[in-house]
């Protein structure tokens, strides 16, 4: 999806908010943290020595609290927030994949708290990652079915009772069935076992560098001078830019409001412009044109 420009600058506003927060080193390590919902991921990665104080936290949850704290959640009469969150939920997963990026620009340490389920955005983000020279591990954390659909249904109420003394933004409700069609999955592999060189689902290879790649190269032609923006976005449109998949996997549609995994990057698509936005190499006003361009 090619967001309009009005909507991008809110996103890009939000990405930068949450970038900005981290305060942790650029060791280039990098921490794949996967469960159902409810499980106890912080419990886990401190049992393997790690601190999530020295690293960026990405995870769908936390964009979608930032979303409802700015209004851009849709507004459902009678429902909380938090409670709608539902229908930002793809938008959520689009967000938290441009927070990753934008780390990885810089070498920040990360650890993407992600449901581990779409075998397609796993392996997106291990090719990513690689790429850019990080250090790679990974946890996953059992949790009984039914607990998780206990710990979901009771966070929730929390969550609303707080909003109703006029505290936070709401629960939100992950509904059962999509907790138990999640659960129902093939349990994934250990991340870190998976093979740097590997062939994403959705027919990209491992880029041999963020920022590298045709599309990259035309950005930078157009920053120094050498095309302008004109010629930039008429490029494009003789292109046939990759389509970026969900991060729900097919069969999985069931399970996609309980799917917090991040949206897969794609080499060479239409993230590879956002990044230059978010990164600042791209102005609004060269987003909007390009945008256009794309959509019409």
């Amino acid at each position: 999806m090619i967001w309009k420009p009005d909507r991008a600058r809110q996103q890009r506003r939000l990405v930068a908010d949450l970038y900005e927060r981290a305060v942790v080193p650029c060791q280039r390590r990098a921490v794949l943290a996967g469960g159902l919902p409810g499980a106890d991921k912080a419990g886990a990665l401190r049992q393997e020595g790690i601190s999530p104080s020295e690293y960026l936290v990405v995870s769908v949850a936390g964009v979608l609290q930032e979303m409802a704290a700015r209004s851009l959640i849709p507004v459902v009469s009678g429902l909380s927030p938090m409670e709608a969150a539902d229908l930002a939920h793809a938008e959520a997963q689009f967000v938290a994949k441009r927070v990753a990026l934008r780390a990885l620009a810089d070498g920040r340490n990360v650890i993407l708290d992600i449901s581990m389920a779409s075998e397609l955005s796993v392996t997106s983000w291990l090719a990513t990652l690689r790429s850019a020279g990080y250090t790679v591990s990974g946890v996953f954390v059992d949790l009984p079915i039914e607990e998780a659909v206990r710990r979901a249904e009771a966070a929730h109420r929390r969550g609303e009772a707080d909003y109703r003394r006029g505290v936070g933004h709401g629960g939100r409700y992950i509904p059962p069935e999509a907790i138990r069609a999640l659960a129902g999955r093939p349990r994934p592999g250990p991340p870190a076992s998976t093979d740097a060189t590997v062939t994403a689902a959705a027919g990209t290879t491992m880029p041999e560098g963020l920022g590298a790649g045709p599309l990259a190269g035309l950005i930078a032609a157009y920053r120094s001078g050498a095309i302008t923006l004109g010629e930039l976005a008429r490029t494009l449109q003789t292109w046939k830019l990759p389509a970026v998949p969900s991060a729900c996997p097919p069969g999985l549609q069931d399970a996609s409001a309980a799917i917090d995994d991040l949206e897969p990057y794609v080499p060479g698509s239409f993230d590879d412009i956002v990044r230059a936005y978010d990164l600042g190499e791209l102005t609004d006003a060269d987003y909007a044109t390009l945008a256009t361009a794309l959509t019409t």
